[in-house]
């Protein structure tokens, strides 16, 4: 009898989840904004990747500061949080955005949420830059 109890509230639960991740996906902004954001996080990932990759056993510099000089040092791992957070970014938005799925303002907070994460995205793009800037070019 706790068998059938469980497994009918996993169904449930799974037609809840279905139809709430349908209409995410329903709504063609929501697939650009996957879409172009999956594209930029593949190339933080690379930029990362490739910074990592350059450093070999160098120290990090994490922080330049114009008045002062180098602020933060870091172990040449620490270059990925930076890819972390802004996947981390997007997959919160996202999430956030499937509660609100019902709601009156579902267009309006999927397209801010969009823009958000990708917004997100391009400056870790640009904080990636800079810090290949102040690792290699400085």
């Amino acid at each position: 009898m706790g068998y059938s109890f469980i497994n009918s509230r996993w169904y449930a639960l799974r037609s809840r989840l279905a139809l709430v991740f349908s209409a995410y996906w329903r709504y063609k902004p929501n697939r650009w904004y996957l879409l172009v954001g999956l594209l930029i996080q593949a190339l933080i990932w690379f930029l990362a990747n490739n910074i990592f990759k350059t450093l070999g056993n160098d120290l990090l510099v994490f922080h330049y500061n114009v008045d002062f000089g180098i602020d933060a040092i870091a172990q040449p791992r620490a270059i990925f949080q930076i890819p972390l957070f802004a996947l981390a970014a997007m997959l919160l938005n996202g999430l956030m955005l499937t509660l609100f799925v019902k709601r009156i303002h579902f267009h309006f907070l999927a397209n801010a949420s969009g823009i958000a994460s990708i917004l997100i995205q391009l400056l870790a793009v640009l904080a990636l830059m800079s810090l290949y800037l102040i690792n290699f070019l400085a």
